[in-house]
């Protein structure tokens, strides 16, 4: 089945926020200090590419080939948590903006799944939800052991 109008632009507008998760990711990757959290934002950004490896291969079945202003750009090289302190960020903040990027990108998700037609692409995006969840619940985990997000 071909894909409607409107599951196309979802497709494409969640594999923009997928190339921004990889891009961000393997930016804070090589900003952070900490070598788990550095781990963290790597096993990220690669399932985030595999999310978008999907969202790609779901439009070219469709014979739509994507155009993406994210999808190409130079890797950050090395580590570089010593440009940490000169930007004012913390590992924490990284880990914020993280999972408050994952909020979104996971609420991008259920729009995207209640308004598919094809069932097929509904359970394929139901997936990436749930997984989009557990980078959220990675992300708050590794804040709440660092004391850095208190449960009222």
């Amino acid at each position: 089945m071909a894909l409607t109008n409107k599951e196309k632009t979802l497709i494409e507008d969640n594999l923009n926020a997928e190339y921004l998760c990889i891009r961000k990711y393997e930016q804070y990757a090589a900003l952070a200090s900490d070598p788990q959290i550095k781990q963290v934002f790597t096993d990220l950004a690669n399932k985030e590419r595999e999310h978008a490896n999907t969202l790609t291969g779901m439009l070219q079945g469709s014979n739509i080939t994507p155009e993406n202003i994210f999808s190409s750009y130079t890797t950050p090289q090395g580590d570089q948590s010593s440009m940490q302190q000169n930007l004012g960020l913390t590992d924490a903040q990284l880990l914020n903006d993280a999972l408050s990027t994952e909020k979104h990108v996971s609420s991008s998700y259920n729009t995207a799944v209640l308004e598919s037609v094809d069932a097929n692409i509904r359970k394929q995006l139901q997936h990436i939800q749930q997984e989009e969840q557990q980078h959220a619940e990675t992300l708050f985990n590794t804040m709440q052991s660092h004391g850095w997000y208190k449960v009222q």
